[in-house]
């Protein structure tokens, strides 16, 4: 059966919304994957909740959202528990389940304070999707802030990559086109013209031969490209960063 196409929806934010919708997302996905204390942590910079007082937070609704499965124990004396209060025959086999476990036997289950799920994990559901909407938000953010370089040691950079089945959401421009994570350098005056005969004649390794002489440090990303604006040819790097 073909799967129908989704609807795209255009909402209108101010960059000033951005660091809180990021910040709302991380939680979101956190709250959803187990770290319960990373959320807290997110949510409540200005609170001065202690280390203490999250890994408490953290603690309660860990036990309420992702139960533990039953720890079975023997007590020396021929009978078998667990933190339910489920019922042991003699040989260790669950016969009865108290009505506590009945209720928390369908959660998503962590069986370790360090454990939690990964983006992407099926317990995640929609905190896949959150976690995909966040990186796409840091992203915008991340090249905003560096003057549209990347700064490679700061993950915020990465961008978003498809994990869930929900198509990645973009960012639109001021003419309405989707933001990509790009820069311009306009080639210098004097090398337009050989660059455009370069171009015209199809001589494409002479055209860039040309756009290195054009620059005394060749500005460096994961892709390189010569466009034409205006009249004008422009070295156009995707993701580009700092050298040195």
């Amino acid at each position: 059966m073909k799967k129908a196409k989704t609807k795209k929806v255009v909402i209108e934010f101010d960059e000033n919304h951005l660091p809180t919708l990021a910040a709302a997302l991380e939680t979101y996905s956190r709250l959803k994957s187990g770290q319960i204390k990373h959320a807290i942590d997110t949510v409540y910079t200005d609170r001065n909740i202690s280390y203490e007082e999250g890994l408490h937070i953290e603690y309660v609704i860990r036990d309420a959202a992702f139960p533990a499965n039953p720890q079975r124990n023997y007590d020396g004396h021929g009978v078998f528990y667990d933190q339910y209060d489920n019922v042991y025959d003699e040989g260790g086999s669950l016969v009865t389940e108290n009505e506590k476990w009945n209720r928390k036997k369908n959660s998503p289950h962590l069986d370790h304070p360090n454990i939690s799920f990964g983006v992407g994990c099926p317990e995640m559901k929609d905190g896949t999707v959150a976690f995909e909407i966040k990186k796409t938000i840091e992203e915008y953010l991340h090249y905003n802030r560096n003057s549209g370089f990347r700064q490679i040691s700061d993950v915020s950079g990465d961008g978003a990559w498809q994990i869930s089945n929900v198509p990645l959401p973009c960012i639109l421009d001021d003419n309405l086109t989707r933001w990509k994570p790009e820069k311009h350098f306009r080639i210098p005056k004097k090398y337009q013209e050989s660059l455009r005969q370069a171009i015209k004649n199809k001589e494409f390794t002479k055209a860039w031969e040309i756009v290195n002489k054009s620059f005394k440090v060749l500005p460096k990303g994961t892709k390189s490209k010569i466009e034409e604006f205006d009249g004008t040819y422009h070295l156009v790097i995707e993701k580009p960063y700092k050298i040195g």
